[in-house]
């Protein structure tokens, strides 16, 4: 099978060749159609990581996917041969196995559900990683009607999510977008207001419109001195959830602020309750650039830039 992996500690991923990989008595096989690149994938492909997690080589880069299954173990119940899933490879090491690839077999790290079907298989592999972030952030801070809430990263591949997942529970979310398109993409979505990121500063326009403070803040891109100012945004007594382990929770805790520095998780149970949104037309995927399989240095490197939404690899 083609694969794009790592084949040496020295050197970055590239497309190989690899033997099939078959399923164990308790894993599952499937032919990918699609993967979607992650934050993670771009640190592994450059071997970053090979330093800082034991790693199996040749290891396969890419945790997201969908596709069909076309081998199912012994000892493996609830998925059957020609099944449409879409799912999630752990990054539990050492690490080995991986969805860029025209195939992949896995057991214990692999995380999986029925895909749905009202999206492409595209669509469906840029769901896990990003929709799980998306609602463990939205559930931490407990988003509900009469919140203001402000996502910091809107328009990327967790926040575009975030925003849908905290609008439908009634909050006021304020998005940071680009005038133009990409505002009145993310409004559509359901974000109350938007604050222009690259011509205005952030806290400031917050700030003025909400003197008080904000209830919520969810951000998904700051680090550092960024999200500090950010958190200043938050009223004592608010809540905060950042995907990057940005929030000092105890310091944030003595201004009665309930901060959590969110691991994306998926499950099976939190990718079946999102293809449901999905297949209900709740929830909407968008899909920056698709690259093929043999291109995808070009794929990490336009995720690395800052994307619109997910940029995904058409493998099937």
């Amino acid at each position: 099978m083609k694969a794009f992996a790592l084949t040496s500690p020295d050197q970055p991923a590239g497309l190989v060749d690899l033997p099939d990989p078959a399923a164990s008595v308790g894993g599952v096989r499937v032919r990918v159609h699609a993967a979607s690149v992650n934050g993670f994938d771009v640190f592994e492909a450059s071997g970053y990581l090979v330093a800082l997690m034991p790693h199996d080589l040749p290891t396969i880069i890419g945790r997201d996917f969908a596709g069909i299954v076309d081998g199912v173990g012994a000892d493996r119940s609830g998925v059957a041969v020609g099944d449409k899933v879409f799912g999630f490879i752990t990054s539990m090491p050492p690490l080995q196995v991986g969805t860029f690839a025209e195939l992949v077999a896995e057991d214990a790290r692999l995380v999986i559900a029925h895909k749905p079907a009202a999206v492409s298989f595209e669509a469906a592999a840029a769901i896990p990683l990003a929709g799980s972030t998306a609602l463990d952030s939205v559930d931490a801070v407990g988003a509900e009607a009469g919140q203001t809430i402000l996502i910091v990263g809107a328009t990327g591949g967790v926040g575009s999510f975030a925003v849908q997942l905290a609008a439908q529970r009634g909050a006021t979310v304020i998005a940071t977008a680009r005038e133009g398109d990409e505002a009145a993409w993310i409004t559509d979505l359901g974000a109350a207001e938007t604050i222009d990121y690259t011509t205005e500063d952030i806290v400031e326009a917050v700030r003025a419109s909400y003197p008080d403070g904000i209830d919520v803040l969810i951000d998904a891109v700051s680090r550092d001195e960024a999200f500090t100012k950010a958190a200043g945004l938050v009223r004592d007594g608010g809540r905060i959830a950042s995907t990057l382990g940005a929030a000092d929770v105890e310091a944030l805790a003595v201004r009665g602020i309930t901060a959590v520095n969110i691991m994306g998780t998926p499950t099976s149970e939190k990718l079946s309750a999102l293809a449901a949104q999905v297949d209900a037309g709740t929830l909407r995927v968008h899909i920056q650039a698709t690259f093929p399989l043999a291109e995808a240095p070009a794929a990490l490197a336009a995720f690395a830039a800052g994307t619109q939404g997910k940029i995904v690899l058409a493998i099937g």
